[in-house]
């Protein structure tokens, strides 16, 4: 085992590039009017900010497995860091929307790489009684980093131009890539596995055409391009799975997906990022647009969320770790219950929105990464690179499907209405009538797979 303030600050370094990728990508959804009408382009292409930053860390995602065994950890982060330096860099000194989509997708590299070396260093490194804790840590980057982007954009686009958002991080690049350095040392030595060709192929085939249709269906699309898409992505995932299990060298290990508290922890794991991330797009717009509040505003009302699933995650680690690991995910998914309880049997306001995602973020912090963390120990030793790897892949791609079903439902609500403020209002109640069912769906998950361990 490494030392522990080492292991610290090496989660710190590479886990603040995923956190500062996953708050610009929130961020921006507050600048996309701006930008719109700055590049002349229209809200389809000006998505491709968000969708193409995580097309890029969803198809790279996978591939952590085979980096983490084949290269050196401090190596994988120098190409991380490099990368989103100078995307940032790219973004927040451009006049042209090209070179800004371009700069998005090396942050999404870095955020591909990233994410599953941080989860891996925990996983290798980690002294078993300390594992809760610094997964506790390491989680933090995913479920908080969406509260505090809009929060950043708000206050930042209120006061700066939009290139300040990228700007303003390039100092705390260097900071992280100097502490990285420091931090990140090796315990094994790497191997030469050979990289499976034909199975990455396909997957990136499948994630590609799987992303591409749902942004289609967002667009309230359907014909002979959504019916070939449909096609490409059912293939390709047939002809993955095919070449996978013949495979010596799997990209993804499938057999992992055998076991049933593996299978209904990991469902669990993807709709709690989906309802996270649905919400980080659905309330801002929300109350830009429905409760006339300035984009100032919006930041400081989200805020106190923000600030208390930071507190709360930091704490689960410890409560998973001191106590019954199950409870604090049993706990935190009845909670998450409860905040759409409060939000569905109540009249829509400024003060509901911002107890129920208080309420929500309470329970977020409670089981978020205590369901990985236990679904991951679970696992043998040589296992857990494979899972920590399906968990990432999960994560990116739920953050594609909340920001697509939000968007989905707002503009069906907007669309029942002429009065814009009534249709937001509509398509907010629709929201948060899916959103319960969802969380209904995944304490029922969490309860059934928790309970089959314990019958084990």
């Amino acid at each position: 085992m490494t030392n522990n303030k080492k292991l610290v600050g090496a989660i710190i370094a590479v886990g603040v590039l995923s956190f500062l990728g996953i708050v610009i990508e929130t961020a921006l959804n507050i600048a996309f009017p701006q930008l719109m009408k700055q590049f002349a382009v229209s809200a389809k292409t000006v998505q491709w900010l968000t969708t193409g930053y995580m097309l890029v860390s969803t198809i790279i995602i996978p591939f952590g497995s085979f980096l983490r065994k084949r290269y050196r950890a401090i190596a994988l982060f120098r190409v991380a860091v490099i990368s989103f330096l100078i995307g940032t860099i790219m973004a927040g000194f451009t006049t042209s929307f090209v070179t800004l989509l371009g700069g998005r997708l090396l942050q999404g590299i870095a955020d591909g790489i990233g994410l599953p070396l941080m989860f891996s260093l925990i996983l290798e490194q980690a002294p078993k009684e300390k594992i809760g804790t610094l997964m506790g840590i390491g989680t933090l980057v995913i479920a908080f980093a969406p509260a505090v982007g809009p929060a950043y954009g708000g206050l930042i686009l209120n006061y700066l131009p939009w290139q300040a958002l990228f700007i303003l991080i390039i100092p705390l690049i260097i900071i992280t890539w100097l502490l990285g350095e420091r931090s990140i040392v090796q315990v094994k030595k790497p191997v030469h596995v050979p990289f499976d060709f034909q199975g990455g192929a396909f997957l990136s085939v499948f994630l590609v055409s799987t992303l591409w249709l749902l942004l289609d269906l967002t667009d309230q699309q359907f014909g002979l391009r959504q019916i070939v898409l449909l096609l490409v992505a059912i293939i390709s995932c047939l002809v993955f799975v095919y070449c996978e299990q013949k495979s010596d060298h799997a990209v993804i290990k499938l057999a992992l997906f055998k076991s049933a508290r593996f299978d209904g922890l990991l469902i669990a794991f993807f709709l709690l990022q989906l309802i996270s991330l649905c919400l980080s797009f659905l309330l801002p717009n929300a109350l830009q647009t429905a409760f006339a509040q300035t984009t100032a505003n919006t930041s400081l009302l989200i805020l106190p969320a923000a600030i208390t699933d930071a507190i709360v995650a930091a704490l689960a680690g410890i409560i998973y770790d001191k106590t019954n690991p199950r409870l604090p995910i049993i706990l935190g998914v009845i909670i998450i219950c409860f905040s759409f309880v409060i939000a569905n049997f109540n009249t829509a306001s400024v003060s509901i929105i911002v107890i129920s995602y208080v309420v929500f973020m309470i329970g977020l912090g409670l089981s978020y990464s205590n369901i990985m963390t236990f679904s991951l120990a679970k696992l043998e030793n040589e296992e857990s690179n494979d899972g920590n790897v399906i968990f990432m892949t999960v994560q990116s791609y739920a953050g594609a499907m909340g920001t697509a079903l939000a968007a989905s439902l707002l503009t069906w609500g907007q669309a029942q209405s002429k009065d814009i403020v009534y249709g937001t209002l509509a398509g907010l109640k629709l929201s948060f009538e899916v959103l319960l069912l969802i969380s209904v769906i995944v304490a029922v998950l969490c309860l059934v797979s928790l309970i089959e361990v314990k019958r084990k």
